[in-house]
């Protein structure tokens, strides 16, 4: 695979970080955001009909309030020049873009699915050919075709030196656990690429309608399933160097993983797959920053490590964190912890030198 250079400098923001109550100021700190989401018109327009904006039930008043949101977001979620401007004014240097969750479109067949993941694909690597100081891009694949999602990843990665993929944390329905997957994370292995992983179609959606509570609850929620079903049904013991991230502080798993080893001994079926704990294979995660509150990151990085921590926004969303500096600043961690998060891990996942 190759590997671009960056020219740190151009990419750098100076940012003071606090240590213990005292300022440091970091000079020439690459700055990423590997959690930043994009759209296609392209892709899009490939489709027999046009996509509903709402992805899951709510309540009238939430579905509203998305679709003005959505309209609202357009310029941020397909013009680069506007994404750059804003990531100036939050101290971001460097971008890993990333489709936005309502266009990963698993319920396609056949070449269509392909089609489309193939524009999604070249879009994002002539945004990053045309602004290659500012952005790195990730891959999408047709991860309902496990084969074809390896193929279009092997070609994303050696032909659009794509630095990763995101994949939604279930495919219509079946979780990423499941037998027929492993061809793709077989490839991903090979590639030593990173996978995101970002919450769609989200677990009890009809009884989540109300007070947003299908993202709210719903979002963290789906992403612990899945950690779950990955832990639970041996990946990391057929392919250990996997590397998998999960998004929004890894939902619910950094408070729930305890439960999870008592019931491993004390539970045959959770003993079918592995050989060890589920609190074990903790580690074998990274995490987004993305926490919304600096007590949460500091109990994230308790149980994981701050190696395991990775800066992100969620752009453009209103649930994401647009000030993410200001976000772990306000955790008062170590500058060298600060700097491990908002650029060293990041930086050594995406193999940006």
């Amino acid at each position: 695979m190759k590997t671009k250079a960056i020219g740190a400098a151009a990419l750098s923001a100076s940012a003071a970080f606090s240590n213990g109550g005292q300022t440091k100021e970091k000079e020439k700190t690459m700055v990423i955001d590997m959690h930043s989401h994009m759209e296609v018109p392209e892709a899009e327009a490939l489709l027999p009909e046009k996509p509903s904006v709402i992805s899951s039930p709510m309540s009238p008043a939430s579905a509203a309030h998305q679709k003005r949101l959505i309209a609202m977001l357009k310029d941020q979620l397909e013009n680069p020049e506007r994404r750059i401007a804003d990531m100036d004014k939050a101290g971001i240097g460097l971008s890993i873009l990333s489709m936005a969750p309502s266009q990963m479109f698993y319920s396609l067949e056949g070449k269509l699915a392909i089609d489309v993941v193939r524009k999604q694909n070249e879009k994002i690597a002539a945004v990053v050919k045309k602004y290659p100081k500012r952005f790195l891009g990730m891959a999408t694949v047709p991860l309902q075709d496990p084969g074809a999602a390896a193929a279009e990843l092997e070609r994303a990665v050696r032909e659009l030196d794509m630095r990763g993929v995101q994949i939604a944390s279930n495919v219509t329905g079946q979780y990423l656990g499941e037998q027929k997957f492993l061809p793709f994370f077989e490839k991903a292995e090979a590639l030593d690429v990173p996978i995101f992983i970002h919450p769609t179609n989200v677990a009890g959606a009809d009884r989540t309608k109300f007070y947003y509570f299908n993202n709210l609850i719903g979002n963290p929620l789906e992403t612990t399933i899945t950690a779950g079903q990955l832990i639970f049904s041996g990946i990391f013991d057929r392919y250990p160097n996997l590397k998998i991230v999960l998004a929004h502080a890894g939902g619910m798993l950094p408070f729930n993983i305890d439960r999870w080893g008592h019931g491993w001994k004390v539970r045959p079926e959770c003993q079918e797959f592995i050989k060890k704990s589920p609190v074990e294979y903790m580690k074998n995660f990274f995490y987004d920053a993305i926490s919304h509150g600096p007590a949460t990151l500091r109990f994230l990085i308790s149980r994981v490590g701050v190696d395991r921590v990775v800066m992100a926004t969620d752009y453009p969303y209103d649930m994401g964190d647009l000030d993410p500096l200001k976000s772990i600043k306000a955790a008062k961690l170590t500058a060298q912890e600060t700097e491990n998060i908002v650029s060293k891990n990041a930086m050594a996942l995406y193999k940006i030198v």
